[in-house]
């Protein structure tokens, strides 16, 4: 199975007026914009036919742009994308039963989930995602704990790129 761990798109910041509540915030207008052309480079770069994503709101906005992106059918919701329960979020992952997964979460939990699935410990390598990052992992079999590889990690600036936008300034 793959699995590609994604990182929500830019969000309306936290604490300001009407969106005390962390688990409520949208993506900002920039954000869904962003979020659509990078998911038109990631289509790019591979299929996927199941999506998993965090129940907060910024999270399942950025998986409903990816799930139109993919024509993906199969999208669940996975508690442990927002808890960092990365045992669970294999699990989930593999009850889909899908070839490849798309997982929407956040930071520090994706670093820590890549860092789970190549080494068997969430505090076993450092990375970094931006806000609509990506990673592929591939695993032979289902998904466990260090047996994962590295397919690539793309900042959204990049997959961007892959969809043919041009990068600022350029």
């Amino acid at each position: 199975m793959r699995l590609c761990l994604v990182r929500h798109a830019i969000a309306v910041e936290r604490g300001l007026p009407g969106f005390a509540d962390d688990a409520s915030r949208p993506l900002t207008q920039e954000g869904r914009e962003r979020m659509e052309a990078a998911a038109a480079g990631l289509r790019l770069l591979m299929t996927a036919n199941a999506l998993l994503t965090s129940p907060l709101l910024r999270a399942r906005q950025t998986a409903e742009i990816l799930q139109n992106a993919f024509g993906v059918e199969d999208s669940r919701v996975s508690e442990a994308l927002a808890s960092g329960a990365h045992g669970a979020l294999f699990d989930d992952a593999n009850a889909t039963g899908g070839e490849t997964v798309l997982a929407v979460g956040h930071e520090p939990f994706l670093s820590e989930a890549l860092a789970y699935a190549l080494t068997g410990d969430s505090a076993g390598m450092s990375a970094q995602f931006k806000k609509g990052a990506a990673a592929l992992v591939e695993f032979h079999g289902p998904a466990v704990p260090g047996g994962g590889v590295l397919e690539w990690l793309m900042q959204p600036a990049a997959l961007r790129a892959v969809a043919g936008e041009r990068p600022a300034g350029a």
